[in-house]
Formats: C-alpha cells, structure tokens, sequence
C-alpha cells in the first residue's frame, strides 16, 4: 500500500514539474526592462511610411503601429509619396535615410507639415551620429520596433512642445 502511494506521489510530482517547465517557453524575449510594449498608445498619431525598398517590413511596420494606436499609412513609390503628403494629414514620416535628403523639401511644403523620421538599416557610428544632427530623430536598428514606437513617442513630445508654444 504505502509502495503504491509512493509511487503515485513520484508520478504526480513529475507531472506537476513538467507543467512549470512548459510554461517558461518564451521568457528570452522579456528581459528586465526590455518587454513587449503592446499597450495602446495614449497619443494616437497619424503615420506615413515611405520605405520603397523593403515592402514587407513597411507593411509589417504599418501593421504593428496600428495594434498599438496609431493610424498608419504607407507608400510604395514617389507618386504615391506625394499624393499621401497633399491629401492626408500626418504627423510623422518614417523614410529610408538614403530618400531623406530629396523628401526634406517635400515634406516641409506639405499640408501637415510632418516630422521626418529616417530609417538607418546599416551604416556606421559616425553616419548615425550625423544623420541624428541633421534631422535629430532616427530609427537606427529598423527590425527593433521599439525603435520606432520611441522616435513616435520623442517626436511627438517635441511638436507639442513646440506647438504651445507658437500659440
């Protein structure tokens, strides 16, 4: 009798060990202060995303800003580009940084008058530190995508600013 009980209680408790080591399955990837942030935003903004060399990491991109909040719109081309900027209203443009210099012109006689956000997919310390000069909010790491939701969030911190005080 007591065997018997002895044995279930081993079984059970191997049972019951398997169980916890199940549920570890996905932990690498919420590290001390680096976890998903899938929370809404509390400051929805209207995004444009101009990267016509890889589409599938704006149409991943676009997708993910819109679980979290924002409203986000992408454009394949130049043509496209253009026509978004005249007819929509955006705060922000996230651009390919090689594209940047020939859309700073566009984007400031737009409508809406967006921040242009380059995004760095390669390129050494020094290119970023002069890209980070020359338009002060950069995406540097494009498959990292609180980067992006941090360049939204400094951005947009900076335009309220700078909004009152215009008014």
């Amino acid at each position: 009798m007591r065997r018997n009980l002895l044995v279930v209680v081993v079984i059970a408790g191997v049972v019951l060990l398997s169980i916890a080591v199940a549920d570890a399955c996905g932990d690498k990837s919420l590290r001390i202060g680096r976890g998903i942030r899938f929370q809404r935003s509390s400051h929805p903004t209207a995004v444009l995303i101009y990267l016509p060399s890889n589409a599938t990491r704006a149409a991943q991109l676009q997708s993910m800003l819109k679980r979290v909040g924002h409203k986000a719109d992408s454009a394949q081309d130049a043509g496209r580009l253009s026509e978004a900027l005249t007819s929509g209203q955006y705060d922000l443009v996230f651009a390919e940084f090689a594209e940047a210099a020939k859309l700073a012109r566009q984007i400031e006689t737009s409508r809406s008058k967006p921040v242009l956000v380059p995004v760095i997919s390669s390129g050494t310390k020094a290119e970023v530190t002069a890209a980070r000069t020359q338009y002060r909010y950069v995406v540097k790491n494009p498959h990292n995508a609180d980067n992006y939701l941090d360049a939204i969030d400094e951005a947009m911190r900076s335009r309220v600013h700078l909004l009152a005080k215009k008014s």
